[in-house]
């Protein structure tokens, strides 16, 4: 029983770890992404080309992703890796301050920025994975939503933080201050002993548990969908001639829809009855492109439009975390997240092409991608895989 209490006991020091950590980095992370694409959008005296360069580039780091995770997780675990890649969000803070004046020279360490975003949401699922590891599903799912709550008020300060910083303080000093937040966590993620042995040598996953391509697909495009609205919203903004606030005020709002879609599902336990969870989000992704297209152009309204998408997105993440941390070890997870970052890239590229060709309309294709997600997740094969190993075989991703 001892024993058992000092198990439960380290779970919960390792669960309040992983909230802090994951939580803080976000925040900073959310203001130092702003920040480049803000400063990189007014590089160019307004042109879209630069931007959409950027994001773009951002997402090539996805394809050597899947193969550093695979050689990482031999060595280390989830927590271990987190350690790292935020140790370099801190190098490439300060390298963002002195390049703040090169365009050449922010799109380099913007790439390098996304190729460590994408190993940490890798490694931080491989973490989180190894931390409910002999849960029940309904405890995983409050601790995925309170991970997703945390982490979307986070991220919805970090632009927030930007836009009250960044006039007052000169480049390199907003920089300093992001690199000691990132430093700070890397050290605190670093000095924490994890549970014992969770690195794995080998990933097996057998063909009755393979994803099935209608959860794999909303995987894959988690990125794009992040991708295009990183891209329509600044484009909206400058178009209609406001300024870095607007900006941090309609981001901001996105990711409290996410936050709070994470709080609903710890009180209300809002995903037990997957149908009609998943229905709700596509009913609320739905009503959020309705609202952006028929409301006058008043940032109120348009923060409201975003709140609810910001749900309906975050809702689904929250779904598909739980659906595969459930059925795979903390190697296999880190792996299949990992593919589908790589997979993104081409998807991103075509997306930012079509907005790019219909750049008076670019904010319908994340409103678009968010219901086509969430209409994927309702198909049979994905809820019955989400619901346990009893279903019968998917479909390989």
């Amino acid at each position: 029983m001892n024993e058992k209490s000092a198990v439960t006991r380290n779970a919960a020091k390792e669960l309040v770890m992983f909230l802090f950590c994951s939580t803080v980095y976000r925040l900073f992370s959310g203001a130092l992404m702003v920040s480049l694409t803000w400063t990189i959008l007014n590089q160019d005296e307004g042109g879209y080309l630069p931007l959409a360069l950027a994001i773009f580039c951002s997402f090539i780091p996805a394809f050597i992703t899947p193969a550093m995770i695979k050689r990482l997780s031999l060595r280390m675990n989830g927590r271990q890796m987190s350690s790292w890649f935020v140790l370099g969000l801190a190098g490439l803070a300060l390298i963002s301050g002195v390049s703040r004046d090169f365009t050449l020279g922010l799109l380099i360490t913007n790439l390098f920025a996304w190729l460590m975003i994408m190993s940490l949401e890798a490694s931080l699922d491989m973490w989180f994975a190894q931390i409910q590891r002999g849960m029940d599903e309904t405890r995983v799912r409050r601790i995925s939503g309170a991970t997703t709550a945390t982490s979307q008020a986070a991220l919805m300060t970090g632009p927030l933080l930007a836009a009250g910083l960044m006039p007052i303080l000169s480049g390199m000093g907003f920089s300093l201050v992001l690199s000691a937040g990132f430093f700070m966590v890397a050290a605190i993620c670093f000095t924490r002993h994890s549970q014992p042995s969770a690195v794995q040598t080998t990933v097996e996953v057998t063909a009755a548990t393979r994803l099935p391509l209608t959860l794999f697909v909303p995987m894959v495009l988690i990125w794009p969908i992040l991708g295009a609205f990183n891209f329509m919203l600044p484009v909206y903004v400058a178009s209609h001639g406001w300024a870095l606030f607007e900006l941090g005020v309609l981001d901001a709002v996105f990711g409290l829809g996410m936050a709070l879609i994470g709080v609903l599902v710890i009180i209300a336990n809002t995903g037990r009855n997957l149908t009609a969870y998943l229905s709700g989000l596509i009913a609320l992704a739905l009503i959020a492109t309705l609202m952006w297209l028929l409301m006058p152009d008043n940032l109120l309204l348009k923060a409201l439009s975003l709140l609810i998408l910001g749900m309906a997105f975050g809702g689904a993440r929250v779904h598909i975390r739980v659906a595969i941390a459930c059925r795979y070890s903390e190697a296999a997870v880190g792996l299949y997240v990992s593919r589908a970052n790589a997979l993104a890239t081409p998807v991103l590229l075509l997306i930012l092409s079509l907005q790019l060709a219909m750049i008076d309309n670019a904010w319908l294709l994340p409103f678009l991608l968010v219901t086509l997600s969430v209409a994927l997740l309702l198909q049979t094969s994905a809820t019955r895989f989400a619901r346990g190993p009893s279903s019968t075989a998917a479909v390989g991703a």
